[in-house]
């Protein structure tokens, strides 16, 4: 009966040992992972690629990468407050009726009050569209919280 407390005695608190070893490699990874997330870098001109990419792509998930949970959003006078997941499929909606052909950065700007915008125009068979973009930032990361798209 000794042998088995003993045993089990070196099995936990290896167990312990690996534990905690482990968490500190995850948190070393997690702080590494962190550096490296979208939102992260504070340069305007970065971000501004990014969404100049993402909509010439149109490629919906990865715009829905900046999304917050919440997103107000008005596509071509549809308007509405909408979760994330919904902002998403309804831009994979448009993008699916209006392949865009060309984007250009038209406007850019960082206000005082810690909101980032961007104006777009997307070119696409049918039209050319206006896109503006309202970021906040916070928290170290960028988010949209204002997505509007409008015939130009």
């Amino acid at each position: 009966m000794k042998f088995l407390s003993y045993c089990a005695f070196i099995l936990i608190n290896s167990l312990f040992v690996h534990t905690a070893a482990f968490g500190n490699y995850l948190s070393e990874v997690n702080t590494a992972v962190k550096v490296a997330l979208p939102g992260d870098d504070d340069s305007l001109g970065s971000i501004s690629e990014e969404l100049k990419s993402y909509l010439k792509e149109g490629n919906a998930k990865n715009m829905a990468k900046y999304f917050g949970s919440n997103l107000t959003l008005s596509i071509l006078g549809e308007n509405g407050v909408y979760t994330k997941y919904q902002s998403e499929i309804m831009l994979g909606t448009f993008f699916n009726q209006h392949k865009p052909k060309a984007v250009k950065l038209t406007q850019s700007s960082n206000a005082n009050n810690g909101y980032q915008y961007f104006t777009f125009t997307l070119s696409t068979e049918q039209a050319n569209y206006r896109v503006f973009i309202k970021i906040g930032v916070g928290n170290n990361n960028h988010s949209i919280e204002e997505l509007r798209i409008d015939k130009n």
